[in-house]
């Protein structure tokens, strides 16, 4: 309806063949939204026979209706805000074109005091991996459509790039980088494929049906970070006193429990399904953190520490 009302307030006398294909409805749906505003908004709205279109009878400046409180007002700057985060991004034209339209439609005063509040608000994002537009289009088609998926792959590290066929489960973003989940029929387990090393995509004919017991929040949260789950592990991490507070100020992951210590340190909790991620992450905070169990966990550590110190002997 506020695109309705913009199209007659420029003239031309729009009809409904013109905005349906403008707006990508049906004639039913512009016809009904055309006498809801007429009839239940009283707006001055009439049929011009010798212009096969619709007009205003006398000025309107905007439709009645629009109010938003200050609260909308600030998570709809915040929103402005985060698109930043999608730059270099197939999402990031239409996502702005969207954005443009709602606040085309906003009353002056509202727009002006959305501009003061985004100069008020930034974002500081991670770094973004380059993406191929369709490659992201074709991942998400196939996990909607439930299709078979066949791509080429290359590994982190690895050489040539090696034939991958799998039921897409889901596309997640972690840290402005595109992750699809998916079941690897060679490997006959669940896998995570970060899209930007994907070549090749192809949809296939065949289709598939997730199963009943996949979960991806389960999936996800077994994780540090986005790396598959190996297994199931009981994490337990000292944080010296110096970065006690901080480090237990934040959550670092869902399933996280804090012991406090009387002499200032804490012991942080985890449940993960992989070991890899934490590990990077406890060497991060050098010698202010120290891996208690498990006892795999200390000895990845063990021979990340000697391949460090090899590099500065």
């Amino acid at each position: 309806m506020l695109l309705i009302h913009k199209a007659l307030q420029r003239g031309g006398f729009p009809n409904c063949s013109q905005l349906a294909a403008e707006l990508e409805v049906s004639t039913k749906t512009i016809s009904r939204d055309i006498d809801f505003m007429r009839d239940r908004m009283v707006m001055p709205i009439e049929y011009e026979a010798s212009e096969h279109g619709y007009c205003y009878t006398h000025e309107v400046e905007s439709l009645p209706t629009i109010d938003i409180s200050e609260g909308e007002l600030l998570a709809l700057s915040v929103a402005q805000k985060a698109l930043d985060h999608y730059k270099g991004t197939p999402f990031e034209k239409p996502l702005a074109n969207a954005f443009n339209k709602l606040s085309a439609s906003l009353p002056d005063t509202i727009t002006a005091n959305l501009t003061e509040l985004s100069d008020t608000i930034s974002f500081k994002h991670g770094q973004l991996s380059k993406l191929d537009e369709d490659t992201l289009k074709i991942a998400i088609k196939s996990a909607l459509d439930k299709r078979v998926l066949r791509f080429h792959y290359k590994k982190p590290g690895g050489g040539s790039l090696e034939e991958r066929v799998v039921n897409p489960y889901h596309i997640t973003n972690y840290l402005g980088k595109w992750y699809l989940l998916a079941w690897d029929h060679t490997r006959k387990a669940m896998r995570t494929f970060l899209l930007a090393r994907a070549f090749q995509l192809e949809l296939g004919e065949e289709t598939f049906e997730v199963p009943l017991e996949f979960s991806v929040d389960d999936y996800l949260w077994t994780s540090f970070g986005i790396w598959s789950p190996t297994g199931n592990h009981k994490v337990a991490i000292r944080i010296q006193p110096s970065l006690s507070e901080y480090v237990s100020e934040n959550i670092w992951h869902p399933s996280q429990k804090i012991e406090f210590n009387d002499n200032g340190s804490v012991i942080l909790h985890f449940k993960l399904g992989s070991l890899e991620e934490v590990a990077r992450w406890i060497l991060s905070w050098g010698n202010q953190a120290e891996a208690l169990a498990p006892k795999t966990l200390r000895s990845l550590l063990k021979c990340q520490a000697k391949s460090v110190l090899n590099l500065y002997s």
